[in-house]
């Protein structure tokens, strides 16, 4: 079982293209899943049956795992067995009438506008060593909605100051050009200019490969725990104990264009996302907080 997950792995890397984090997400579902049957006695795909995935699922809600992560997990081990049959390794596919929990669709959490200014970070930028880069990277997630991992990858030559436009990289390493406002590309260059060249000063010699754009303070590339940390602490102490990550930042950048007119099939594009369906959640959210100022402004609710 180990080996056949090591080869699916290894097919997601090189075929799939897929990204570090998302590969170790998929090696820890279909780990606890194969450390399943190794307990069950299974040591051969060839020995799991539509029966012992039920019981996984099952043993999957006793353990007190939210639907969603259940539904990941089934997602998995669909494409693993998909895989195997697809390869020859195996005769039957015992996951193909595998139904998941339906998952919990939650709308995404969106900041206001007066939220992002007001941050604390802003309020006290003085007390953070590289407030310049962080303001230039808050900025940036909002300005762009970009992934966490395609800001980290970002490289000083993707960004176009002529053009006024940013290059990604996104999932399955497609490039797509994301415009940027005149606010955002003011404060990565005040970065640029005056605080990414003390940042770079601090790495050792040959240690930092290509030219990242977003330095951590000793000189490297900034990671994508990097980029979490300086949005946790840029917007700690917001009104309500929010917890803010950046891809809080990516829904309020969808949402905020959808509620300022903007039609879905362009914030598909800005967003990279592939299916437009996963785009439609936020038309959702916007028809949440229209409901909500409703009830809040209307005297007879």
């Amino acid at each position: 079982m180990q080996e056949a997950l090591a080869q699916y792995l290894r097919f997601l890397k090189a075929e799939r293209n897929m990204s570090p984090e998302t590969l170790r997400a998929y090696q820890n579902d279909l780990g606890d899943f194969v450390g399943f049957c190794s307990r069950a006695g299974i040591t051969q795909p060839e020995g799991v049956d539509h029966k012992l995935l039920r019981r996984y699922l099952s043993n999957q809600q006793t353990r007190g795992y939210s639907k969603s992560t259940i539904a990941r997990r089934s997602s998995a081990i669909r494409g693993f067995f998909r895989f195997l049959v697809q390869r020859d390794l195996l005769d039957v596919d015992p996951a193909a009438a595998l139904s998941p929990p339906h998952k919990e669709r939650r709308l995404p959490r969106v900041l206001r506008l007066e939220e992002i200014d007001g941050a604390e970070g802003m309020q006290n930028l003085h007390v953070y060593r590289t407030s310049l880069r962080d303001m230039a990277i808050v900025e940036l997630l909002y300005a762009t909605g970009m992934r966490v991992a395609e800001l980290a990858g970002l490289d000083s030559e993707d960004v176009d100051f002529e053009r006024g436009e940013v290059r990604v990289l996104g999932k399955g390493r497609k490039e797509r050009l994301i415009p940027m406002h005149e606010a955002a590309q003011q404060l990565l260059a005040n970065y640029i200019r005056k605080e990414r060249p003390i940042l770079q000063g601090n790495a050792a010699e040959g240690e930092t490969e290509g030219n990242p754009l977003f330095l951590s303070v000793k000189g490297g590339r900034l990671s994508d725990r990097g980029v979490r940390r300086v949005i946790e602490r840029f917007f700690r102490g917001l009104e309500g104990g929010k917890r803010i990550s950046p891809h809080t930042l990516r829904h309020t950048f969808a949402t905020h264009l959808l509620q300022g007119g903007a039609d879905l099939r362009t914030v598909q594009e800005l967003l990279g996302h592939v299916d437009l369906s996963t785009t439609q959640i936020y038309t959702h959210l916007s028809k949440g907080q229209l409901k909500e100022v409703f009830f809040q402004t209307h005297p007879r609710a």
